[in-house]
C-alpha cells in the first residue's frame, strides 16, 4: 500500500469513527410486549427541505416479519421540534415492502422530531412517543 493511500484510509476511518451513527430508527416493546414498534425515516441522515417519508415497521415480539395489512387500524403524527406543533398524516403501505407503512414529509427546520402513533394491532390498543434523529439543515451539505 502506498504512503498516500494508507493516511487517506486512516482519516476516513478517523472521520467515520467520530461521527455520530444516524442512522437509527426508535424501537419499542407495546401492547403487552405482544408487538415491536419501529419508527424512523426513510431517508436518514435527515436533512430539512428534503422530501421525506415516515418508516414505521410493526413485527409480533420475536418474529423477523413484518405484519401487512395495519394501515387502517394505525395513526401517526409528527411533531416539530418546539413540541407545540403536531400534524397527523395518513398512512399507507410502503409500495413493494408488505408490512411497512408510511406517510410523506419535509421537514423545514433543523431539530429533534417525534412521531406518536397510536391504534390497534390484532385487538390491543396503544399510543406511543418516538423520537427520530436529529434534522440538519441542508445547507449543511449544499455544495456550492
Amino acid at each position: 500500500m502506498q504512503p498516500r493511500v494508507s493516511i487517506s484510509l486512516l482519516l476516513a476511518m478517523i472521520s467515520l469513527s467520530s461521527t455520530p451513527l444516524a442512522l437509527a430508527h426508535d424501537s419499542r416493546m407495546v401492547a403487552n410486549e405482544r408487538f415491536r414498534v419501529s419508527v424512523g425515516l426513510l431517508k436518514e441522515p435527515i436533512l430539512t427541505q428534503e422530501r421525506n417519508g415516515l418508516d414505521l415497521v410493526v413485527r409480533p415480539a420475536g418474529q423477523p416479519d413484518p405484519i401487512p395489512g395495519l394501515e387502517e387500524n394505525l395513526n401517526a403524527e409528527i411533531i416539530a421540534p418546539d413540541g407545540d406543533r403536531r400534524r397527523e398524516l395518513p398512512i399507507r403501505p410502503q409500495y413493494g415492502s408488505p408490512g411497512r407503512y408510511t406517510f410523506d414529509v419535509l421537514l423545514t427546520e433543523p431539530g429533534i422530531y417525534k412521531v406518536r402513533v397510536w391504534g390497534e394491532i390484532e385487538g390491543s390498543s396503544f399510543d406511543e412517543m418516538f423520537t427520530l434523529s436529529e434534522a440538519r439543515p441542508l445547507s449543511d451539505i449544499r455544495f456550492p
